[in-house]
């Protein structure tokens, strides 16, 4: 009876460090997955990782802050600028960019992104990671920032694009 006792403890720990575990890792399993759907051309599984609604809002805010000089927009354009990021943040402009920004390129080893052996490593466009808080995850390279926000107690969501 006594050797069940010391069990209980044990298992309970076991489990709780394993959720914690899954809990802290989470946002890259969701990259890792985004990543296998981008270079299958998968939209469903895609899509289930993004948040459109948000991830537009934040590309209007990101434009109406930027000057009219730097965001290329003149006072009309900036009226239109809405409709605009409306009509291009679709499941296949941001799957696009996000392969086209070396999200889910594969090198000739097969492996993620990164030059083939002998290659200059000043090529290399190595991602970055950051948390900012326990609710916010960001990847990003020289090209382009991800930006995921947690979605319940271990999803995420792509909420912003930084160019």
């Amino acid at each position: 009876m006594a050797k069940q006792n010391k069990l209980i403890p044990a298992a309970t720990l076991a489990i709780v460090a394993a959720v914690a575990a899954y809990w802290y890792w989470s946002p890259l399993i969701v990259v890792h997955r985004m990543k296998e759907a981008v270079r299958v051309h998968d939209a469903a599984a895609f899509n289930s990782h993004v948040d459109y609604p948000l991830l537009r809002e934040n590309m209007k805010d990101q434009i109406a802050g930027k000057p009219d000089a730097e965001a290329g927009l003149g006072g009309i354009g900036r009226l239109l600028g809405g409709v605009v990021v409306d009509a291009l943040v679709q499941p296949s402009t941001v799957m696009y960019v996000l392969e086209h920004g070396d999200f889910a390129k594969k090198d000739k080893r097969g492996g993620d992104s990164g030059p083939p052996e002998g290659e200059n490593t000043d090529a290399r466009r190595p991602w970055v990671t950051e948390r900012e808080g326990v609710n916010r995850y960001i990847i990003r390279n020289e090209k382009i920032a991800l930006v995921f926000a947690r979605s319940g107690f271990a999803d995420w969501k792509l909420s912003e694009l930084r160019f």
